[in-house]
């Protein structure tokens, strides 16, 4: 795990690479199962699935923005074939909520699941089987940790022989394995962190086209295991 700060990706997929270097120094091999969390996370899923020659999916979350201030995250939903995952941010780190009131909170956890529940199910063919295989999770970065945290709960409810976090940029302070994860893999984990893009020469939005694109592709790809993503 890296503490450099200053440094910047090229784009998603080169940190994905750089990400593949990593796990495949560490003897993780194309055996495991990459998921990108929807959608930032599928284009540094899917080189770092390339790089391992590993089945690559796709796994939809949804973060609960405080109102006003989108950025800053209350929490996250997820989902994964039958598995539902939830996570809401201590207490301790919210208390802007304080000034808002029930009913707007209500509202986008509402619109959140919905919106979930699109991506899911657009997405549900791309979700390899999880059950006795090793799990990483990917995504292109942390801020707050929430998303990744919820994913976590959703992976959780599956029989994985391992589950691992791998993201290219986080807080210092997120680097160690976050709850459910047996190993946590950061390549800039700056202590001014200030946001995720900051890290990214090209940090533009990306697509539903472009996600689904990457995972066809890698769909029509056999891998050393013999599996399809």
């Amino acid at each position: 795990m890296g503490k450099q700060s200053g440094l910047q990706f090229r784009d998603r997929a080169q940190a994905g690479t750089a990400l593949g270097e990593v796990l495949t120094a560490q003897g993780v091999n194309g055996s495991c199962v990459v998921l990108g969390l929807l959608r930032g996370g599928v284009p540094v899923a899917a080189a770092l699935a390339q790089r391992l020659d590993a089945e690559l999916g796709a796994l939809a979350v949804r973060k609960l923005g405080v109102p006003g201030q989108q950025e800053l995250a209350f929490g996250a939903i997820a989902s994964y074939g039958s598995a539902h995952g939830r996570y809401v941010v201590p207490r301790v780190y919210r208390q802007t909520l304080d000034l808002v009131p029930h009913a707007d909170l209500l509202d986008v956890e509402t619109r959140a699941a919905l919106e979930l529940q699109r991506l899911a199910k657009l997405f549900a063919s791309f979700a390899p089987d999880l059950n006795g295989r090793t799990v990483v999770l990917c995504d292109d970065g942390l801020a707050t940790g929430a998303t990744m945290r919820a994913a976590l709960d959703v992976v959780a409810q599956y029989e994985t022989r391992e589950i691992i976090t791998a993201v290219p940029v986080a807080p210092s302070k997120l680097i160690h394995p976050l709850a459910g994860a047996s190993a946590a893999i950061v390549l800039i984990s700056p202590p001014d962190f200030s946001s995720v893009g900051a890290h990214y020469v090209d940090f533009s939005q990306v697509t539903e086209d472009e996600v689904l694109q990457l995972l066809r592709t890698a769909r029509e790809t056999p891998h050393a295991d013999g599996h399809r993503s």
